[in-house]
């Protein structure tokens, strides 16, 4: 289905459609008021009406003077708007500012003011015409987004992207002065148990006090983030292993000793805590967040486990069950990996639209199973490109069987990451001719977030060939729009753990929405994973989602339904 195109949003443009009927409801819709300067002075508005639903002018008259106009404007717009003008230096010179404006019922509203000098005396502008336009859902959308890149939406603590950068910092400052630091993990353990018995409102509720007591205790530079569901992380800067004892003994005093209270009664929660020492033994903030999880599921008699190496090297010890790179290149020989097929829904005229690739590998037993630990030993391995392109393959064949049928293909860092590798997989996508314009690379967010140059420059060359591009699992990274409009990325995929249950989980829901309006604000479309219910299904079609995934719609199948049509 085409998109319905919206009016022409140039100056001229908008301006123009002050004119008929019908345009006036345009730009009603648009929520944008026309206006005239006349020598710099005199205020004239085309459409009255429209200006008077913009500032909310409820009674009297509309501002007949500039000057009147200026005196609505909140401080820095007045400064931007003077510094604009000043600009105009040449007829049909332009501007666009983003300002506040004081309504008369007290509001104070976002609104996107865009002008044109028609007319003036030497650099001096004397005549300027121009569009108002209100922008205060976007713009609350806009910051809604941004400052949940950084932060947890539940407790407004930093987030695990946020605090990663934290830990980086501090571990540079602490190898430059020579000060020791720890990181601490902190679990609730019986949360789980709360939730059953009082329900997820009421351990949203102690989440929240425990963030808000944690605040009590850190002290400037210190850190404080929720990393997981149940996991917060804290940084101690100029404090070691012995300085502890103070830190575990505020932590019992404000945590465990004193009950939350709630309608079922008191209430305590379990924890536990585990260390390390940053610069000295995790040297990144990702071996300080794995140095944490070991220590914490070795067994300890204390508050706080401490992290020593021989827990890593514990951890570190050969399995009989590992793969070898031998096992990946007899399957890749062997013809032991294929992909199996799952149907992405159309949200609103639940028709299939296209169908995502999903690797398979059949065992030398013969049994056909997930390939995701196969993949996992392949990237470590240095291999996963082999894996790639070996499903580009399997892919291309489909798409010549069946000259209407439109894939999904994931990609991974291995080979987006590698130039040699990503310039063999781009050649071999290349080769498919136009049935590349069926096809549309999945690159996950956490690799998007890791180099966002390196993840648009793979998203630019393969779009030039014609295929489509998406980022998948997007929000469990908190990837920003910013990096999304850098990749160019034509669909996100909303990561499946903000869909199970969504019916249920109003929080979720805020989340989803914003994503979705902000997606189509930049003409991004949404795919909503892990759909396994209609109730989930109804809600996210009247959110806006273009797509849906999930077992309500098919499971990943070797021969769907158009392979058997076609047989």
């Amino acid at each position: 289905m085409r998109k319905r195109e919206l009016p022409d949003k140039s100056v001229a443009g908008l301006v123009s459609l002050a004119g008929d009927e019908e345009n006036t409801h345009a730009l009603s819709l648009l929520e944008a008021a026309p206006f005239l300067i006349v020598d710099m002075d005199t205020l004239i508005w085309p459409q009255p009406k429209l200006a008077k639903k913009l500032l909310r002018v409820r009674s009297g008259l509309l501002p007949g003077r500039l000057g009147a106009l200026e005196a609505l404007i909140d401080a820095p717009g007045q400064q931007a708007r003077t510094q604009a003008i000043r600009n105009l230096s040449w007829d049909g010179a332009q501007y666009a500012i983003q300002y506040q404006i004081k309504t008369q019922d007290a509001q104070h509203v976002w609104v996107e003011e865009r002008g044109e000098r028609f007319s003036g005396n030497g650099p001096k502008a004397t005549h300027v015409r121009g569009v108002i336009l209100n922008i205060q859902s976007t713009k609350l959308s806009t910051d809604r987004a941004a400052y949940l890149t950084g932060h947890d939406e539940l407790t407004g603590l930093w987030n695990v992207t946020r605090l990663t950068e934290g830990l980086e910092h501090t571990i540079a400052m602490s190898k430059r002065s020579r000060r020791p630091a720890l990181f601490l993990r902190l679990r609730i353990s019986n949360l789980e148990h709360i939730n059953k018995s009082y329900g997820y409102e009421i351990g949203d509720l102690l989440l929240t006090s425990v963030a808000e007591r944690l605040q009590e205790t850190i002290r400037v530079p210190d850190m404080l983030a929720r990393i997981g569901g149940v996991t917060f992380g804290v940084v101690l800067s100029e404090t070691n292993d012995e300085s502890l004892d103070d830190f575990e003994k505020r932590l019992r005093e404000i945590l465990s000793d004193t009950p939350y209270q709630s309608q079922h009664g008191d209430l305590y929660i379990e924890y536990d805590v585990s260390s390390t020492v940053l610069a000295d033994q995790a040297h990144s903030a990702f071996e300080a967040f794995a140095q944490t999880e070991l220590a914490q599921e070795a067994p300890n008699t204390q508050l706080i486990s401490k992290y020593v190496p021989e827990m890593g090297a514990l951890k570190a010890k050969p399995s009989n069950n590992k793969l070898t790179e031998e096992d990946i290149l007899d399957a890749l020989n062997d013809r032991r990996i294929s992909l199996a097929y799952q149907p992405i829904i159309d949200a609103k005229t639940r028709e299939i639209h296209h169908y995502e690739c999903l690797m398979r590998l059949r065992t030398e037993g013969g049994e056909v199973v997930s390939a995701w630990k196969f993949i996992l030993a392949a990237e470590k391995m240095g291999l996963v490109d082999l894996l790639d392109r070996r499903a580009l393959e399997l892919a291309s064949e489909m798409l010549r069987q069946h000259s209407d049928v439109h894939l999904a293909l994931n990609v991974s860092a291995g080979t987006v990451k590698n130039k040699d590798a990503a310039d063999a997989y781009i050649a071999a996508l290349r080769a498919l001719g136009p049935a590349i314009n069926r096809v549309t690379l999945e690159l996950t967010e956490t690799v998007a977030l890791e180099d966002p140059a390196m993840a648009s420059r793979f998203s630019v060359e393969t779009r030039s060939l014609g295929c489509k591009f998406a980022v998948d699992d997007f929000g469990a990274g908190y990837t920003t729009f910013r990096n999304l409009m850098a990749i160019e990325a034509d669909t996100i995929k909303i990561d499946g753990s903000f869909i199970q249950g969504l019916s249920h989980n109003p929080n979720n829901q805020t989340f989803v929405r914003m994503m979705v309006d902000l997606a189509h604000t930049f003409s991004v479309r949404t795919v909503a994973e892990m759909v396994d219910n209609k109730a989930d299904a109804d809600l996210l079609t009247r959110l806006g989602v273009d797509y849906l995934q999930g077992y309500m719609f098919g499971i990943p199948s070797a021969a769907p339904a158009w392979r058997k049509e076609a047989s």
